[in-house]
This record gives structure tokens, C-alpha cells and sequence, in this order.
């Protein structure tokens, strides 16, 4: 009996054998294998399709990386890092998300943005004034009086980089051994000038208000500065400027070099 039920097996292992070894079975149990490694390839992609139109591709978009109050600009968004690049599920993309910050250029918050949360077309609105929008935190805006020259009117534009000099006293006789020039600030950003093109128009000949970007406590110095003194704004290199100390000049030190 034993020998006669282990028959059949052998008879089948044989057979599988010959069929694997001949040329014609070979090729027979290749396209068999091909045929279910394809379906179980088309399995998977439906699958994956389906998860796909539930729940949407991935998708770039942009969060804050902290509060953003109502009425903050675009450039201060952009200047400070606040926004965060992240990806999320094509379900989870908000309404109007932005995926690029150049959607929102020149424009202003019209709500206070959570942290972490998505970007929108929506959150903005076109700026008004391009002054207010580039101030945040302790910026203030201060507008000084100057004449063409000490306030460097033929060539100075909105978006230069200036030194703040402070002269004081002066006069005739003794009290100008008195006078003295200082060095008041350094790297102040100019926010707007009087319109001057090539050295010419009102901003060249008749001086104007000149309005430059300072911190609250700057802001106290500037004022006084313009109230009792001359003070004169000397332009900086666009690109790579340096600077030395804060120094100060006197009838007595004049010339001297400051080592």
C-alpha cells in the first residue's frame, strides 16, 4: 500500500520535471510567472490610485513659523523667516494655499495668521502705504528736515543705506572751540526721500523731509538731534559696506587720524 500511494507523487515531481527542463515548459512557466507578477503589479497601483483620489497627492504649501499680526507686510514676512515650507495631503491644502511667497509680494496681512498655520491668497490684501509696511517689533519712522545738501538729496532713494551725523554747537568767537561733529547712528535704512532724479527737482535744490527706519529708542535721539542740531546723512555702499567705530570730531582733534 505504501508503495503504491507514494507513486503517484513521484509521478507528479517527475512530471513537473520534465516539464521545467524541456525548453517549451521553461518558457511556459516564465510567462506564467510574468502574468501573476503583472497582476499583482496592478493591484498595487490600483490601490495606490485609490488612496490617491481619496486622499489627494501630496501637495507643497507654506505655514507660519509663528504669530503673524494683522497688518504685517509681505517684506517683513519674508526678511524676519516667519513662513515654513511643508507638505501635506492634497485633502488637508486649504482654500487659495499659497505655494510660492512671491504670490503675496508687496502685500499685507488682513488678519492675525496662528502659527502653523497654512498661507492663503485670502489672508492678504494689496498694501497701502509703502512705508508702514516695512515696519515691525521697535521700528519707528522718523522724518527729519534737510537741506540738499546735508541731506544728500540729489542722489538719496528710498531703500539706501545711510550714517546719521549730529552736529552741535558752533558759532563765532569762543563758543566755536565748542563745535563738534559725531557719529549719531550707523546703517540706517532710508524709507522714502524727496523725489530727485539726476541731482534735479524739488528734493535736489529745496531739501525736504527725509523718513528713515530706526528703533523706538534711536527714534528720541533723532528727534532731539533735529530739533537743536544739523544733522547730515552721508550715503553707504549699496553692496559690502564696512564701517569703523562711532567717533566724533572737535576744532582740536580735527585732522587727526583716530588710529
Amino acid at each position: 500500500m505504501e508503495a503504491s500511494s507514494s507513486t503517484p507523487k513521484r509521478a507528479g515531481r517527475r512530471s513537473l520535471k520534465g516539464i521545467a527542463s524541456s525548453r517549451g515548459g521553461s518558457l511556459m512557466l516564465a510567462v506564467a510567472a510574468a502574468v501573476i507578477a503583472g497582476l499583482l503589479l496592478l493591484a498595487f497601483v490600483n490601490g495606490y490610485r485609490d488612496d490617491v483620489d481619496k486622499e489627494g497627492a501630496p501637495t507643497t504649501v507654506f505655514v507660519a513659523r509663528s504669530l503673524i499680526p494683522r497688518g504685517t507686510s509681505a517684506d517683513i514676512i519674508a526678511s524676519q523667516g516667519l513662513l515654513q515650507r511643508t507638505t501635506v495631503k492634497g485633502s488637508d491644502v486649504r482654500s487659495g494655499a499659497i505655494a510660492d511667497p512671491v504670490a503675496i509680494k508687496g502685500q499685507t496681512t488682513m488678519l492675525d495668521i496662528s502659527p502653523g498655520q497654512q498661507i492663503t491668497a485670502t489672508d492678504f490684501t494689496p498694501s497701502a502705504d509703502g512705508v508702514l509696511v516695512k515696519l515691525s517689533g521697535r521700528d519707528r519712522a522718523v522724518a527729519i528736515p534737510v537741506d540738499a545738501t546735508h541731506g544728500n538729496l540729489g542722489q538719496l532713494r528710498a531703500g539706501d543705506r545711510v550714517d546719521v551725523l549730529v552736529s552741535l554747537g558752533g558759532g563765532g568767537g569762543g563758543a566755536a572751540t565748542q563745535a563738534s561733529l559725531r557719529t549719531l547712528l550707523q546703517n540706517v535704512d532710508v524709507l522714502s526721500a524727496p523725489s530727485s532724479v539726476g541731482g534735479s527737482g524739488p528734493g535736489a535744490e529745496g531739501g525736504g523731509n527725509v523718513v528713515l527706519r530706526v528703533t523706538d529708542k534711536d527714534a528720541l535721539d533723532v528727534a532731539f538731534a533735529a530739533d537743536n542740531a544739523k544733522l547730515w546723512l552721508i550715503l553707504r555702499p549699496p553692496v559690502a559696506a564696512k564701517q569703523s567705530p562711532k567717533s566724533s570730531v572737535t576744532f582740536d582733534s580735527l585732522g587727526r587720524s583716530s588710529g
